[in-house]
């Protein structure tokens, strides 16, 4: 085989490689079809960080890699941070708030938030 065949094969095995690599890594990244996934966040003092948060997963959303959904609980919010939460899931349909000390009884339920 000639050098140029060799170069040729060469850089054929690395495209090969590398879009192999792509395709397992957003594998690993990407849920499952169909798996209920939910991001929990929590909620504290005037909710800091929320917002920043929340606009990551939509982003995420938008390339298609999180697929769930975001729980905003009620960790210690004033009543400043609470309504941020409320406005926040007002503002995506996927984000859910939880009320302080009621977290069991919100995982438990069947349905979606």
């Amino acid at each position: 085989m000639t050098q140029l065949g060799e170069l040729a094969a060469a850089v054929l095995f690395v495209i090969w490689a590398a879009v192999l690599l792509w395709h397992l890594f957003g594998r690993l990244l990407r849920p499952m079809r169909g798996e209920r996934i939910w991001m929990l966040l929590p909620g504290e003092g005037d909710g800091e960080g929320l917002e920043a948060t929340l606009r990551w997963l939509a982003w995420c959303r938008e390339g298609g890699v999180f697929r769930g959904w975001a729980v905003i609980f009620d960790r210690s919010l004033t009543p400043q941070g609470r309504e941020l939460a409320l406005n926040l899931a007002r503002r995506w349909s996927w984000v859910s708030c939880c009320p302080q000390g009621s977290l069991e009884e919100w995982l438990s339920q069947d349905e979606e938030p």
